[in-house]
């Protein structure tokens, strides 16, 4: 499970690029996240680390690919499948 900021960094990563077409600037981050420079290249080293996206050049953040822009689902943050009986569907 993503900690906060890496989760909203991936999901605006995500969506701005499928909006737009390319990657946003560090100050686009900036204003979307309310978060100075320093914790976004941190939470993006992060998510680098954990293999959700690619980051070569690390002075340039057109340079990120995104491998996967949603969180991984595990075990504990699976919901359960709602439980169904006939009661349900003979009972009105």
């Amino acid at each position: 499970m993503l900690p906060d900021l890496e989760r909203k960094i991936l999901r605006v990563l995500y969506n701005y690029a499928s909006q737009h077409h390319r990657i946003p600037t560090m100050h686009g981050l900036e204003i979307m996240t309310g978060r100075k420079s320093q914790p976004i290249r941190n939470a993006l080293l992060i998510l680098e680390k954990e293999r959700y996206i690619e980051w070569e050049d690390k002075s340039n953040l057109e340079t990120i690919k995104i491998i996967e822009g949603w969180e991984r689902e595990t075990e504990a943050n699976k919901s359960p499948a709602p439980k169904m009986s006939a009661r349900y569907w003979t009972d009105y």
